[in-house]
C-alpha cells in the first residue's frame, strides 16, 4: 500500500508512516491549533507526501548566492539535481537527468482521473496564463499553469528515497557499515542527515546546540550558543477554498461506494490504471502578485511585459493547486460535516510568505514532542498576497462554473455571501476568511538557516559548507538550512542538498 500513489498520500493513514501533535495556538489565527506532520519511517517524508517533483525556477537559487552563497546559485546546483533523477517520457532535456535512481514522470492529460483538472486548465487559459511545459528547466517561464512532474515509476509506484537511495542490494553490500535503527526514539545523538522536519531540531537542542537561555530553562548543559537554531520557522502558508460538486467529480466516491473502491484498487493491481495510480494533484498554477490586473482575477499583459527583472522579483508568490478532494485543515470538522460530499478544493498557497515561526523544546525529556509555532501571518504583508490568491481562486472556480463544471456552493465561505463576485469580496471579509482557513501545507524550512551566526535577518547555524558554527565535524543536510524558503515544493530540493552534502564531505571531511 506504501507505494500505490494515491493510498499512500493519505497522511491519516494509521500504518502510513505518518506522526502528528498537535502545535501551538496561532496567535494570529483565531488562536487556532494546527497539526504538525511528520514522515517517521524510512524515505520520511517522501514516503506520505504528494509525490510532486519541482526544483524550483532558477531565481529561488541566484537569490541565495546573492545573499551571499554563491556556491549555492541555481548554475552551481543544477548538476546535483540532474545526478539523482532519471526523467521518464519525453521530457527529456539537457537541464533534466537520465541515470539517477530517482524516477520522475509525467501523466498525460487524457489519464488524469477527474474532469476537474481539465476545466481548471481551461479557467487558467481563459484568464490568460500561458502553460508551462517544464518547470524544472532555467529558461522556464514563471507565470503559469505546469503539468506538475512525480516521484513515480513506469509501473505507476510512488519511488520514495527509500527506494531509490536504499534499494536491498545497496544496503546489504554496506552492511558491515551501515547501522539501521528503526522505533527507536533519539535523545542527545546528533546525526548529521536528516528531513528538516521540526521533530529533528529536538536533537540538536537537546543535545545542547541552540539558544542558551532556552538550553538553561530546561537544564541542558549548553555545547554552543546558537540563537539560530529553531528560530526562522518558514513554510507555505495554504488557503483552502472549497465546493460541493456531485460525488462522482470527487474522490469521495471511492470512500462512500465502497464497491468502486474494489474495482480501482484491482484496476490498479492488474492494469497499473486508474485513479489509484495517479498522484493527487496533476496540475498546478504559480503567477507572480505584479502581473495580475487590478482585481486579481487574470493576467495584465501589459504589466507582464513590463516587470521587474530583478532576481527577487522573478520568483512567484502565488501557487493555486486544483484538488478533487477536501484540502481543509479540520479532521474533526471534516468528519462532522464534510466526509460523504464531493468536493472541489482550490489550496491557494503562499509561495513566499514573509512570516516566520520557532521551533522549541517542551522539555528535555526526549519523548516529549517539540513545541512549534508557525507564526503564520505574523507579518501582516502576507494578507496582501492572500487576499489576491483568494480572489484569483474564485475567479477561476467562477470561470470553471460558467464553462460548464458543476461547482455547487462555495463550503468554506459564509454562506450569506455565495452570490458574491470575487472582486466584490471586501478586504475584511477575505481576511476573516483567510484567518479561519489558512493553514500549514508542511513544508517546513530555514529554522537553522545557512547565514553568518549573527546575522541581521535571522541568525544562522550553518557555514556555506553545512557546517555548524563552532562545532567541530558537525553538518546538517536537510531542508532546515535553506537562507530563505524557495518558491516551489521542497521534495527536489531535498535531495539535492544532501547530494550537495556528499560531495562537501567527500572534499573538505
Amino acid at each position: 500500500m506504501s507505494r500505490i500513489p494515491i493510498v499512500s498520500s493519505n497522511i491519516l493513514r494509521s500504518d502510513g508512516g505518518a506522526s502528528s501533535w498537535e502545535c501551538e495556538p496561532m496567535t494570529h489565527c483565531d488562536n487556532r491549533r494546527s497539526l504538525a506532520f511528520c514522515g517517521e519511517v524510512m524515505g520520511g517524508g517522501s514516503r506520505i507526501n504528494s509525490m510532486v517533483y519541482t526544483r524550483g525556477i532558477a531565481a529561488d537559487y541566484d537569490a541565495w548566492a546573492q545573499l551571499g552563497h554563491p556556491d549555492w546559485s541555481y548554475d552551481k546546483l543544477l548538476p546535483y539535481f540532474m545526478k539523482s533523477e532519471t526523467v521518464m517520457g519525453s521530457q527529456k532535456s539537457e537541464y533534466r537527468g537520465t541515470s539517477g535512481p530517482w524516477i520522475t514522470k509525467t501523466f498525460p492529460f487524457n489519464s488524469w482521473g477527474f474532469p476537474t483538472y481539465r476545466f481548471f486548465s481551461n479557467a487558467t487559459n481563459a484568464l490568460g496564463f500561458i502553460q508551462i511545459d517544464d518547470p524544472n528547466t532555467p529558461d522556464a517561464l514563471v507565470d503559469g499553469l505546469t503539468t506538475v512532474f512525480s516521484t513515480v515509476n513506469e509501473q505507476r509506484q510512488r519511488v520514495s528515497t527509500f527506494d531509490a537511495f536504499l534499494p536491498r542490494d545497496i544496503a546489504l553490500k554496506r552492511q558491515k557499515h551501515l547501522t539501521i535503527c528503526t522505533n527507536t526514539i533519539l535523545s542527545r545523538i546528533v546525526f548529521s542527515k536528516d528531513d528538516g522536519a521540526p521533530h529533528k531540531l529536538k536533537t540538536r537542542i537537546n543535545s545542547g546546540i541552540g539558544p542558551r537561555k532556552h538550553l538553561e530553562e530546561h537544564g541542558i548543559s549548553v555545547v554552543q550558543d546558537l540563537p539560530g537554531v529553531g528560530s526562522g520557522l518558514s513554510d507555505h502558508h495554504g488557503i483552502p477554498i472549497a465546493w460541493k460538486v456531485p460525488v462522482k467529480e470527487s474522490l469521495t466516491r471511492l470512500v462512500i461506494h465502497p464497491i468502486l473502491g474494489v474495482l480501482e484498487f484491482f484496476k490498479y493491481i492488474f492494469f497499473r490504471s486508474g485513479i489509484l495510480s495517479m498522484p493527487i494533484n496533476n496540475i498546478t498554477l504559480f503567477v507572480r502578485l505584479m502581473v495580475l490586473n487590478q482585481d486579481y482575477n487574470g493576467i495584465d499583459n501589459e504589466k507582464l511585459a513590463t516587470a521587474s527583472s530583478q532576481i527577487q522579483d522573478l520568483i512567484p508568490d502565488i501557487e493555486l493547486m486544483p484538488l478533487a478532494v477536501t484540502a481543509m485543515d479540520g479532521l474533526e470538522e471534516h468528519q462532522r460535516l464534510f466526509s460523504k460530499m464531493g468536493m472541489f478544493s482550490i489550496l491557494a498557497t503562499l509561495a513566499k510568505p514573509k512570516s516566520r515561526g520557532t521551533v522549541r523544546l517542551a522539555s528535555s525529556d526526549p519523548h516529549r514532542r517539540p513545541k512549534v509555532d508557525f507564526g503564520i501571518l505574523s507579518n501582516p504583508e502576507d494578507y496582501i498576497v492572500a487576499r489576491a490568491s483568494v480572489r484569483l481562486s474564485l475567479k477561476l472556480a467562477g470561470t470553471m462554473r460558467a464553462s460548464g463544471f458543476p461547482l455547487q456552493k462555495n463550503i468554506t465561505f459564509p454562506e450569506d455571501k455565495q452570490a458574491k463576485d470575487a472582486k466584490n469580496h471586501n478586504d475584511e471579509e477575505i481576511d476573516k476568511f483567510v484567518r479561519r482557513r489558512i493553514r500549514t501545507i508542511y513544508h517546513y524550512s530555514s529554522s537553522c538557516r545557512m547565514a553568518l551566526a549573527d546575522d541581521a535577518e535571522s541568525p544562522g547555524v550553518v557555514d556555506d559548507q553545512l557546517r555548524v558554527h563552532g562545532v567541530k565535524d558537525l553538518r546538517v543536510c536537510d531542508t532546515s538550512i535553506f537562507p530563505q524558503i524557495i518558491s516551489h515544493h521542497l521534495q527536489a530540493p531535498a535531495v539535492m542538498v544532501a547530494e550537495k552534502c556528499a560531495d562537501l564531505i567527500k572534499t573538505h571531511g
